[in-house]
């Protein structure tokens, strides 16, 4: 059950400092990165064995290509699992350089699959952003854990 509660809350990144300089219009950019997570969730039981979680994490990732190397954020979600050990989870998130640069993502985690992103959008520099990525848990201890991720993001 660790595992997928691990996998449900990693579903959720964060905000952050993410830089590359000179961005063109149109550009696509790959960024990389590990990070860690808190989360804070509630969790309901099912009639059938299962659980359902109400997700809101804390996250503090590295980032690649950027100025300051670091990410902040905050995301919020929902996620199932399964008596028999199946999960899912799907959840929103935003990222930040700065009060006016940032954008936002939708995750989904699936057994076998993983975890997906899809870029929805931003602000400042990133208004209109799109993208994806994916996601990959690493570890979980309690109600944190890691992961890895990468995103391609292309500039409006």
């Amino acid at each position: 059950m660790r595992k997928e509660i691990l996998c449900m809350l990693l579903v959720s990144l964060g905000l952050g400092s993410l830089a590359p300089e000179d961005v063109s219009a149109g550009e696509t950019v790959t960024y990389r990165g590990v990070g860690t997570f808190v989360a804070n969730r509630s969790t309901l039981p099912l009639a059938n064995g299962g659980a359902a979680f109400q997700l809101a994490n804390d996250v503090v990732a590295t980032i690649e290509p950027s100025e300051t190397g670091v990410l902040y954020g905050d995301c919020a979600g929902l996620g199932y699992a399964g008596a028999a050990g199946e999960y899912s989870a799907r959840a929103f998130c935003t990222f930040a350089e700065t009060e006016t640069d940032g954008f936002a993502i939708d995750a989904s985690m699936e057994p076998g699959v993983g975890g997906t992103v899809k870029i929805i959008g931003g602000s400042g520099k990133w208004a209109g952003a799109s993208g994806d990525g994916t996601l990959e848990a690493k570890s979980a201890d309690g109600y944190g854990g890691s992961y890895s991720y990468e995103f391609r993001i292309t500039t409006p």
